[in-house]
């Protein structure tokens, strides 16, 4: 047998070591092992393999471009659908319409046959027809319909569109929103153009009408107006003096330029391809081929921003000549030099936008210098580009898309400061929408990063264009990020970051359930860039199918090596779940490459994470610093405290142990003291008081011969010897017990809390609310020891963070396993 064979026969009985070299990219193990099949999905998108089963935000109903600044300017059609039903006919009224609102939807997606907007009320027109032949009503019952379907048609309000998803959705909705931004503001200033028109004419018929002689009549009475001549010449009181020669030809010039102005139907241009004849065909579009699009576009920009100087110019010369307040020492070399930089906002707005379209390999290669010097130019020109999320713009022919790291075109963009960067999904029309208005707002530059889903360099997904745009932005591959420079200067200011899923975790994590022969699982899935990479059939050559039997501890998940270490992943080998068109789940090994591309992928995550406030180390470490200062200070507060309280409990315990003492002593002497004066300092004297006091109990049983001695009457007064043995000191037994009856009183056995000491943890709030209570104060309080068992004192004892639970000893003498329970309560007592 041959090394070859050898080799082989050893693969075939150690997959995993194949798979191993594989993944290390050794070309034999890569061609003695299985690329997955080619309809193979991520375990977690393979519900979403037929879409026309599944509904999702396209189509969308598209306000008329007309509609109120605050309108909103484009809406899911099926929520649309609901939200105006409701609103005509709430609760369950229109029963029949609401029971086959879906069939409508249905229908009306349908209809959308082609990527570009379509009439809305023509459309739904014909699909509420089509629904009344589908349901073949009763009379009563179709005229029910009718009328609930007219109502519902008011929603559907002239111009308004319906819009399916396709590669031009993206244009669409960004000549949508420069139409209902824009013919507004081309509106304002045509108006603006007419008064100042006739403010100028006004001046010239003043001017006619000093030159003219009396009772002046044809043509020029004509042309003159007298009511305004007269308000005219009330309201500025220029008498009878003529006009200077230069302000005539001044207010000439101008109005000649207002006057000329045909207006401008134009409202955008696109320079660059754009590959659809729709955009063509509209009157308020120009297109203009370009190979170098950022560097046409700042061309094109700057002509049109001339034609409209010369406009603006005129404005603002007519605006200072009717009010009186041109001055041409101040005025002329001012308008000398009048250009776009010295619009104003409002004037910005309404000159035609200039819009860049190149592919993101164009801009990453050999347009990177022209877009770097239109990022930093302030043209207000939107370059708007196609990016292949899984796909690095920045290779050159021959290289692959893991052969380096990614070139990342937003923070490329992010560089340059004071420009708008929108990193969005034709996927998530209402991120794509907020990128487009935070643009047009501004009137900055502008830099658009759209994915599609639809823009492949081979075979196309088999998975929905709109699936495969939305997985990009789920797997970090092409996350969502917006830049606002007018916000402020600070990242938290600026940046938007919230159009992502789960932004405080590396990948997504969803759940998976799925029901095959071999049993069902049920888990939790991470979707990663190497569960997307998955998507695309030329990225295949990454993946080999790890055979079915084979189970080894060396296959793991993807997201969990990519948490490893890299000096612990030398033997195993990455690896994501798949599942085929039969419903067949699939193990896939991923190569090498693909993994650093995870981890390259993983890396610009956290890049954007900290950018938007999201693990940011220097946030993490002041939030630490805060945390661990709080805590020393409570911690240096608490022990003062449980000093304090020790002294304090050191001190009641000496006084009460001393009670006790002086009790016992009382107790002991109760005898002698209750004799009187003249029993103690009798003739006897000192001595004899030492040997009266406190008879022992031997002493109290000899009689009383032995107590009283030959002084008997002294001892015992006028009672005789038997008071004296009914006032003898007690037995040892009542000493002891009278001793135990004052300790019990003192109580140091039992449970008792610290409360002054309590730090409302609830900690001993999860054990017990029975046993321990809040007081007003919001700390706890042994409201009753008995209210649970010895454990519950012990264990709350044991977890209390400022040790102020003192367990004490069981109260239950009964109560199992107390041997182990006291000697765990005896630090705490």
């Amino acid at each position: 047998m041959n090394s070859v064979t050898e080799s082989r026969s050893s693969a075939r009985a150690d997959p995993v070591r194949q798979l191993r070299r594989f993944h290390y990219g050794e070309p034999a193990a890569a061609e003695h092992t299985e690329m997955p099949p080619a309809d193979v999905l991520p375990a977690l998108l393979g519900a979403y393999r037929d879409a026309a089963a599944v509904r999702y935000d396209y189509p969308l109903y598209l306000a008329p471009v007309d509609a109120p600044p605050d309108a909103i300017l484009a809406t899911p059609l099926g929520e649309h659908l609901h939200a105006s039903l409701d609103a005509f006919a709430p609760g369950d009224a229109a029963r029949i319409l609401r029971d086959n609102l879906p069939w409508l939807e249905r229908r009306l997606r349908q209809a959308l046959a082609g990527p570009d907007p379509a009439d809305a009320p023509a459309l739904f027109d014909e699909a509420a027809s089509a629904l009344l032949d589908h349901l073949e009503l009763n009379d009563a019952n179709r005229e029910r319909l009718e009328s609930d379907l007219a109502a519902l048609r008011k929603a559907f309000a002239a111009g308004s569109r319906l819009l399916a998803y396709g590669e031009f959705a993206a244009l669409h909705l960004l000549v949508h929103a420069v139409r209902h931004r824009d013919r507004r503001s081309r509106r304002r200033l045509e108006e603006r153009i007419g008064e100042a028109r006739r403010g100028l004419e006004a001046l010239l018929d003043v001017e006619a009408a000093k030159a003219a002689p009396p009772g002046i009549d044809g043509a020029a009475s004509q042309r003159l107006d007298p009511g305004r001549l007269k308000s005219m010449l009330e309201t500025r009181a220029r008498g009878s003096k003529a006009l200077p020669r230069k302000r005539r030809e001044r207010i000439g010039n101008a109005l000649d330029v207002l006057r000329s102005w045909s207006g401008e139907s134009v409202l955008a241009r696109f320079v660059g391809s754009v590959g659809n004849a729709w955009f063509d065909d509209q009157d308020d579009l120009n297109v203009v081929d370009s190979e170098q699009p950022c560097a046409d576009a700042s061309e094109v920009f700057l002509r049109d921003a001339a034609r409209f100087a010369r406009l603006f110019a005129a404005l603002r010369t007519a605006a200072l000549e009717i009010d009186d307040d041109y001055s041409p020492a101040v005025h002329d070399s001012w308008f000398a030099g009048f250009d776009w930089q010295s619009f104003s906002e409002e004037e910005l707005g309404c000159v035609t936008r200039t819009v860049a379209l190149a592919p993101a390999d164009h801009l990453a290669g050999d347009g990177l210098p022209s877009l770097s010097r239109l990022l930093g130019s302030r043209l207000p020109v939107h370059v708007v580009s196609w990016v292949r999320a899984y796909d690095n713009p920045s290779v050159r022919p021959g290289e692959g898309p893991f052969d380096g790291y990614r070139f990342e075109l937003a923070y490329f963009g992010l560089g340059h400061r004071h420009v708008v960067v929108a990193q969005t999904s034709a996927a998530r029309h209402t991120e794509l929408l907020a990128g487009f208005a935070c643009a047009l707002a501004g009137n900055r530059t502008s830099l658009h990063l759209v994915n599609r889903g639809t823009q492949t360099r081979s075979r196309q997904p088999i998975l929905d264009p709109w699936f495969v745009a939305s997985a990009a932005l789920e797997s970090r591959a092409h996350p969502f990020l917006l830049i606002d420079p007018a916000a402020g200067d600070r990242a938290a200011e600026r940046v938007r970051f919230d159009g992502n899923p789960q932004t405080d975790r590396d990948w997504p994590v969803e759940t998976f359930a799925h029901e095959g022969l071999d049993g069902g699982i049920d888990t939790t899935l991470a979707f990663t860039f190497a569960d997307y990479a998955l998507l695309m059939p030329a990225l295949h050559e990454h993946f080999r199918v790890v055979p079915a039997d084979c189970d080894s501890g060396d296959l793991v998940a993807i997201a969990e090596y990519l948490e490893r270490s890299d000096d612990s992943v030398g033997r195993l080998v990455p690896c994501v779940l798949g599942i085929g068109a039969q419903g067949e789940l699939v193990r896939l090994a991923v190569s090498r490459a693909l993994a650093f591309a995870c981890r390259d992928r993983l890396n610009y995550w956290h890049a954007l994470q900290e950018l938007a406030g999201i693990h940011n180390f220097y946030v993490e470490r002041a939030v630490e610093r805060v945390l661990d200062d709080a805590q020393a200070a409570a911690g240096a507060e608490r022990d003062a405290l449980l000093e304090s309280h020790a002294k304090e409990l050191d001190d009641l315990r000496s006084e009460a142990a001393g009670e006790a003492m002086g009790r016992l002593v009382d107790v002991l002497m109760g005898s002698d003291l209750a004799a009187g004066p003249a029993d103690v300092g009798g003739p006897s004297g000192p001595t004899e008081i030492a040997a009266k006091a406190a008879p022992t109990a031997a002493d109290v049983a000899a009689g009383p011969a032995d107590v009283g001695g030959p002084s008997g009457p002294d001892v015992g007064g006028p009672s005789g010897p038997t008071d004296v043995a009914a006032k003898a000191a007690p037995t040892a037994a009542d000493v002891a017990a009278k001793a135990a009856s004052a300790e019990d009183e003192v109580g140091f056995d039992d449970p008792w809390l610290d409360t002054a000491a309590c730090t409302t943890c609830d900690d001993c709030m999860g054990i017990n609310k029975m046993m321990f209570v809040y007081n007003e104060d919001r700390q706890a309080i042994l409201k009753d020891p008995r209210a649970g068992p010895y454990a519950d004192l012990v264990r709350a004892a044991e977890i209390c963070p400022a040790r102020c639970i003192h367990p004490g000893k069981p109260l239950d003498p009964d109560e199992s396993g107390l041997e182990e329970l006291i000697a765990r309560a005896e630090p705490f007592n």
